[in-house]
Parts: structure tokens; sequence; C-alpha cells
């Protein structure tokens, strides 16, 4: 406990706003970046996340295993919160449905990842739900991990970070997180990351420019 305590303080002087819901708030890791133009950067080292897969229920009740990679000459957004979450989460849900729709015609390309870290109260079909009030059902997938070891396995990958205070069963507990998008190409390799605040011109942006660059001959 005195571990996870010292790491949750550290990680929030890191990213302050970004965590919520809890006191012993995470934040992503500070890495080297590649600065461009748009809001976000590319993470380095590089990230391969392809491998990864968690149940999703937006394609069955059951949790069809979904595989983080992109359809075909697309990009897949991937975000890392729980359903409980009273600012961050549906804040950035909103900003990215926002950068969507101002895509016009290339949101097509574009699908959305919500996976929840809150795993002992967010079940599947309610994340589904949360879901659909931000986005068409063709464009999402709505992940739950089945045990915290495979959670920690794909936010390992990303670079995400995550904690949930200790409690007993039944007892309320706090959820914190970092507030990080991810941009997942279609052969798994993480393109892009925007921070939490990204405005939906600025995601727009940014997708145009990551589609264009990650396929140039589309």
């Amino acid at each position: 406990m005195r571990r996870l305590a010292a790491l949750s303080v550290s990680l929030l002087l890191v990213v302050g706003a970004a965590a919520c819901g809890s006191s012993s708030g995470t934040a992503e890791s500070s890495t080297a970046t590649t600065a461009v133009a748009q809001k976000g950067y590319r993470p380095e080292p590089k990230r391969k996340v392809g491998a990864m897969s968690l149940p999703d229920y937006a394609a069955g009740q059951q949790g069809t295993p979904f595989t983080f990679k992109a359809q075909p000459d697309g990009l897949l957004l991937v975000y890392f919160g729980y359903l409980s979450c009273p600012d961050i989460c549906p804040l950035t849900m909103g900003d990215t449905a926002a950068g969507l729709e101002a895509l016009g015609d290339e949101a097509s390309r574009v699908q959305v990842a919500f996976a929840t870290i809150d795993i002992e109260r967010d079940q599947g079909p309610e994340i589904v739900e949360y879901m659909t009030h931000f986005f068409s059902p063709e464009q999402i997938h709505a992940l739950r991990a089945e045990d915290s070891y495979s959670l920690n396995g794909v936010t390992y990958e990303f670079g995400a970070q995550w904690s949930i205070e200790p409690h007993q069963p039944g007892e309320f507990y706090g959820v914190a997180h970092s507030g990080t998008t991810y941009a997942v190409d279609d052969k798994g390799n993480v393109v892009w990351a925007w921070p939490f605040g990204t405005t939906g011109d600025e995601l727009a942006a940014s997708i145009r420019t990551l589609l264009a660059q990650t396929y140039p001959t589309t």
C-alpha cells in the first residue's frame, strides 16, 4: 500500500487535473516525444500493441476478443477510463465525438475503443450503452478485461497508468488514471497520443494529418 501511495502521489504531480475521482492519482509517464504542428505527440520509443487484445462487448454480449489494430487504412482511438468518472472521461468522449463529427466523411475511417480500468464495477453492456451516448454503434469498441492481470498487460504496452484505492468488498473506492487518448494504425502501432483537454477541432486536424502521413497512397 505504501508503494502504491508513493507512486500515485508522484504521478499526480506530473499530470495534475488529468487524474479524477481519487486522491491517489496516476498519470502518463514522461517519455521523449517528437513535436509536430498538431496537439499531442508521437510516443518514443515506438509502441506496438497489435498483439494485445481485450474482450469487446460491442461485438457480443459475452465479449468477443478484440485486437488493438485499426481497420485497413484507418485509425483506432483508444482510451482507458471508467464509467463513474465524473469529469475527465465524459469530457474526453465529448471532445472525441466532436472531432469525429468535424472530420465529415473521413470519420468512417476512425473507430473508438473505450477500455474500462474499473472492472469490479463496470460491466460490458454498460460500457456499450455509455459509448452509444457519444458515438454511433458501428464506431465503437467497448472493452473490459476479465482480470487485472490482463488489463495491466495492455495498459503497460500503451504506457497508460491507473490506480484503484485499496478497499474492502462493498466499500466505495476512488479511481485515478491518465487522461491520454491513443491513435493506433492498422498494423497495431501507436502513432499518436493526445493529452486531456484536446479539443474536437484539434483532434480532427491531427487525425487528418495522421491519415495522410500513415497511409500516403490511400
